[in-house]
């Protein structure tokens, strides 16, 4: 080989090399593209908006790391407890017995609302290790007790996620109770959803995602473990939302309807105020929360909605 012949193949080897090297920094930029993204819609911080009245925010704080949407609760013990989907932690609650795993899950509890620490709740009965993809709800029983549901992202994710529940008396040791089950042809299927007992129809209702921003679908059970009807509602909100019993009727509190799925981002949002005598028919409230957000951005979530002794939470 001459020395031209060799100075090609060099010249070659360095244009090899230098292809290679922009592919791998295109494969790297793209990765840190997709965590960004991913991150900025999945995880957020834990933030509370305090408004006494419901209505007038005067306070925020940010009270919790990054994770996913969570949904809350307040325990017969006083303890406010949130839940939500944690993908830094992926341990989430372990069968002691078994050594099935309900993963991705992640818990936070507090005395006052405002100052957060972790803890993981008991589980047992799991027949298998399941990954979540639905954020855990858990829900105060009517007869008393509590139920958590969750979506096992195991066998699908998203619209494709099989709605499941496990069962407590004091809302920190459960026991699994697997799939839901429904009548022939009702798609059981749920994701970011919101669960309500309606005391008047006696009736649980969970909300879930459809596929426009101004509707849910809402599944129908009477016992909270066997759906026997599917349907489509208008809200004046978009997932995920809160409700409140208020005695003769309920509020939500959900983020406002969107114009195109850029503006799902929680950054992007405001709470939006609606009233409902069954649960089913809602309307837009006159009196609509206002607070911190004006001219910055910097609203509030309404993943979880508490009312408790001083005023209304959002989380």
């Amino acid at each position: 080989m001459d020395g031209r012949e060799t100075k090609k193949a060099k010249i070659r080897v360095t244009v090899k090399n230098r292809i290679q090297l922009i592919i791998v920094l295109l494969i790297i930029i793209a990765g840190i593209a997709f965590h960004f993204t991913f991150s900025k819609r999945i995880y957020r911080p834990i933030e509370v908006c305090y408004a006494p009245d419901g209505v007038n925010i005067t306070e925020k704080k940010i009270v919790g790391g990054y994770w996913g949407g969570s949904s809350g609760i307040m325990m017969d013990d006083g303890s406010v407890i949130l839940g939500g989907l944690d993908f830094s932690d992926r341990k989430g609650i372990k069968d002691e017995q078994t050594g099935n795993s309900l993963k991705d899950v992640s818990f936070l509890k507090s005395s006052n609302g405002w100052n957060f620490s972790k803890f993981r709740p008991n589980i047992n009965n799991l027949s298998e290790s399941i990954s979540a993809c639905g954020d855990p709800t858990i829900i105060k029983l009517p007869e008393g007790g509590y139920r958590i549901y969750f979506t096992d992202g195991e066998k699908g994710c998203h619209s494709d996620a099989p709605l499941m529940s496990a069962y407590s008396k004091d809302g920190y040791s459960y026991s699994f109770e697997g799939e839901l089950t429904g009548n022939p042809g009702i798609n059981l299927k749920a994701v970011d959803f919101t669960v309500l007992y309606e005391k008047n129809a006696r009736k649980y209702y969970i909300y879930t995602r459809a596929e426009n921003f101004d509707e849910v679908d809402v599944l129908e059970t009477t016992d909270g473990r066997h759906i026997s009807k599917r349907c489509k509602i208008k809200i004046p909100f978009s997932l995920q939302f809160s409700i409140i019993d208020q005695g003769d009727h309920y509020v939500a509190y959900g983020g406002h309807v969107p114009s195109d799925k850029n503006e799902l981002d929680s950054d992007l949002r405001y709470p939006v105020k609606a009233t409902s005598r069954d649960g089913l028919n809602w309307e837009r409230a006159q009196d609509q929360p206002n607070g911190p957000w004006t001219g910055n951005k910097t609203y509030c979530n309404t993943y979880a909605v508490l009312k408790l002794s001083d005023g209304y939470y959002f989380y």
